[in-house]
């Protein structure tokens, strides 16, 4: 079953035909098992010159899931068909910017720029197993007369009358960095050359720690790898 509540948003923005273009926008949720969601984001594109374009799209979200499925086990009640039907709440950040840049040198030469640093964390709490099918309610493991253990590695020992499981260390933080730099030249009719850079960064770890703002910029320094490119396309005349 899923949880009634309510969501609204606001957009805010210019005219498209402006030079300089922005937009903004808010949405936000809540619903009865007390989930809720804010979500900040918008864009602002300009020219500073007829050869250049520059936009910058920022956003964060900040969200608590309150019925977050996790895992099937083994070992349920029979009201539930002999399976364990895990949830659980997450509170979870996410911050991200994506920064795109075009220069045209002249008509045949042009550069594109595309860079997006991100980072987004989630927070695991609250274990407990679904009641019953079609139901919001689920038992909560540490009532009712079962237990939880929380090991050094962030996993769970859960014991649930007869039976002991162990839950997985679900919380993550993740920093994550991509881009690509193309360089388009069209060296004669028909005839095209690609110079590509791309960087892939990315670290992921298994804890809870919020992410912030200072974050997006700390994902530059993560380490990836670098891909260069050449590509050619070349135009045949067949007659």
């Amino acid at each position: 079953g899923g949880p009634r509540g309510w969501q609204g948003s606001l957009r805010v923005g210019n005219r498209s035909s402006s030079e300089t273009r922005w937009s903004g926008r808010v949405d936000g949720t809540h619903n009865e098992l007390g989930g809720r969601s804010l979500s900040v984001g918008g864009t602002v594109s300009f020219r500073p010159d007829p050869r250049w374009e520059l936009s910058v799209t920022p956003s964060y979200i900040r969200s608590i899931e309150a019925q977050q499925y996790v895992t099937a086990l083994d070992g349920g009640r029979s009201e539930t068909y002999g399976t364990r039907y895990v949830f659980a709440r997450i509170d979870r950040t996410t911050w991200s910017t994506q920064l795109r840049a075009t220069f045209t040198f002249m008509p045949d030469l042009n550069l594109d720029v595309y860079a997006e640093p991100f980072a987004a964390s989630g927070r695991y709490h609250d274990y407990g197993e679904l009641l019953q099918p079609g139901s919001l309610a689920r038992l909560a493991y540490g009532t009712s007369g079962t237990t939880v253990e929380l090991l050094p590695d962030g996993s769970r020992i859960v014991t649930a009358g007869v039976s002991d499981f162990v839950i997985r260390n679900n919380d993550f933080n993740v920093l994550s960095f991509r881009s690509n730099v193309v360089l388009r030249w069209e060296w004669r009719p028909g005839t095209t050359m690609f110079f590509v850079w791309q960087q892939s960064r990315q670290r992921r770890q298994t804890i809870s720690t919020p992410v912030g703002l200072s974050d997006l910029w700390g994902s530059l320094t993560e380490p990836g790898s670098n891909i260069l490119l050449l590509k050619a396309s070349f135009w045949i005349p067949v007659r």
